[in-house]
């Protein structure tokens, strides 16, 4: 029910406590293989005197803004666990129970304590204690680390609520000591009308069961649903289409049908859980495949085995462009399929790689074609147990710097073999470059003049006029011409013809002016 936000204050609140008017509901979380209920989510209400049922997204803010959310978070638990050992003790033996963890209840100073404390209290097994974490709550990895070693150390479960949905760091996953990942439910709800959620939902699911957490689908709200997640090997799932977050006697009197759904809308039972499962692992991996198949770049991995380094994988379109195969590569080490003096380049940040250095990147040439590398071990129990490499092609990359490199070794000929004296100079006439002919004409070195404004060595009664025409060429960004003395190193003066031209950005704003000049009258 709405109430009046006036209604939600913090006294409010706190009364609510006193008063014993939240309740906990409890949605239902099913297996896929079995279709049987093994667990409950436990979420929170405010049963209030004068608006009824509230729900939790109209008083959670408050709460965590004035900092009840400690305290009516650890109600939560503690009720929580209360009502599972109940259960365990009545007709439900093998489910757990998951409750949601606020942020400033995991950074509270005595949490640990009070986790175990409620254990001990109410006699609930840790290991039927899931608590449910937000991927927002992750961007301290560090102390976040410490603490959820420390809940996995007293046996509760770790879940990753809202996956997808937040933060989506892939370095915590691998970090932090998670049980389970909880599938958003804003990419169930169209994964099956719509593609790329399709495609967002394998690959979270393939992703989790490759780093050996299991999967839970929220949301799941529809038929076609359930059939998805099966084919794809999720391992759990909640949502409306098994029932509603509910009172604790209402989930218990909706036991039978909740283990019933699977049965009607599942996959048909004449097909084997194992032979679907294997098909289904099968066609998983071969995705996985096709997608590295298909990228433009270049994926591989590879392992040692008796100090050689063996590929395990290798494909994608660079690898095609290179004039290599997957089958030339796979189970061969780099001597075998490249030139000698390139796979002794190449082996030696493999090592370093498997050495255990987080990333190595380096580039390389095979065939013509130039790609960058960068190789990242994947270590289990502390060692390196294998390497991955993903490969960029920067051929065209390669090409323009020689092309510009060419040009830039062509216009310096240019320069150097030319009498016109060239400076280039940016908007407050500070010269940049000078060419070499300077020394010959006017007997400086062009290292001279880096620095220096235009105008130091022009002669005092022309210095104006030049300084006028700069400001104009400046402002109007328009060639402009002057005709003035400049100084020789031995002294005299050279009467000198020049013409600017003005260099401009992207958007049309002046950088630098090019100045050609030469000598027209010889020494005055």
């Amino acid at each position: 029910m709405n109430c009046p936000s006036q209604a939600v204050t913090v006294s409010a609140l706190k009364k609510a406590l006193i008063n014993e008017e939240f309740l906990l509901y409890y949605q239902p979380k099913v297996d896929l293989t079995s279709g049987k209920l093994i667990g409950a989510e436990a979420l929170i209400r405010w049963d209030h005197p004068e608006y009824g049922i509230i729900n939790p997204g109209e008083f959670i803010p408050m709460a965590e803004e004035s900092g009840l959310i400690v305290s009516i978070g650890k109600w939560v638990l503690s009720n929580a666990c209360r009502q599972l050992v109940e259960w365990e003790n009545g007709m439900l033996e093998s489910i757990s129970i998951s409750v949601n963890l606020s942020v400033r209840q995991l950074y509270q100073p005595d949490f640990l304590k009070m986790i175990r404390l409620i254990i001990d209290e109410t006699g609930v097994n840790p290991e039927k204690l899931e608590l449910e974490i937000t991927e927002s709550m992750m961007i301290d990895s560090e102390a976040a680390c410490i603490i959820l070693n420390e809940l996995k150390n007293i046996g509760v479960y770790i879940s990753l609520d809202d996956f997808g949905k937040g933060y989506s760091s892939l370095h915590y996953l691998k970090e932090l000591p998670f049980d389970k990942i909880k599938i958003d439910q804003s990419f169930i709800q169209q994964c099956t009308r719509d593609l790329n959620d399709a495609t967002l939902v394998k690959t979270m699911i393939v992703m989790a069961h490759q780093l050996n957490f299991q999967v839970v689908a929220e949301g799941v709200e529809k038929e076609d649903h359930v059939v998805f997640l099966q084919k794809n090997l999720c391992d759990e799932a909640q949502g409306y289409l098994f029932s509603p977050p509910v009172a604790a006697d209402d989930f218990l009197n909706n036991l039978s049908k909740v283990n019933q759904i699977l049965e009607i809308y599942g996959l048909p039972g004449s097909k084997s859980k194992n032979q679907w499962m294997e098909e289904e692992v099968r066609t998983a991996r071969q995705e996985v495949l096709e997608m590295v198949r298909e990228q433009q770049g270049m994926t591989f991995k590879y392992i040692k085995r008796y100090g050689r380094f063996i590929h395990t994988l290798c494909d994608g379109e660079l690898l095609y462009r290179m004039g290599l195969t997957p089958e030339r590569v796979v189970g061969r080490e780099l001597d075998e399929f490249l030139p000698k003096k390139i796979a002794e380049d190449k082996v030696i940040h493999y090592e370093k790689a498997w050495q255990g250095t987080e990333q190595v990147n380096y580039e390389a040439e095979v065939n013509g074609i130039h790609y960058i590398a960068s190789l990242r071990p994947l270590t289990r129990r502390g060692q390196v147990v294998e390497v991955i490499g993903s490969c960029v092609d920067i051929t065209e990359r390669k090409e323009i710097e020689e092309a510009l490199r060419r040009n830039e070794e062509k216009y310096r000929f240019i320069t150097e073999n030319i009498s016109d004296l060239i400076k280039v100079v940016n908007v407050e006439g500070v010269i940049e470059y000078a060419s070499p002919s300077h020394q010959e004409v006017l007997g400086y070195g062009a290292d001279m003049y880096k620095g220096e404004q235009i105008f130091d060595y022009i002669h005092p009664d022309d210095a104006e006029l030049v300084r006028n025409e700069f400001k104009h060429l400046v402002a109007s960004k328009e060639i402009r011409r002057a005709v003035y003395r400049h100084k020789h190193s031995d002294g005299y003066w050279v009467q000198m013809e020049a013409k600017g031209t003005p260099v401009l950005d992207d958007a049309e704003k002046i950088t630098h002016a090019v100045v050609v000049a030469r000598d027209v009258a010889g020494v005055s």
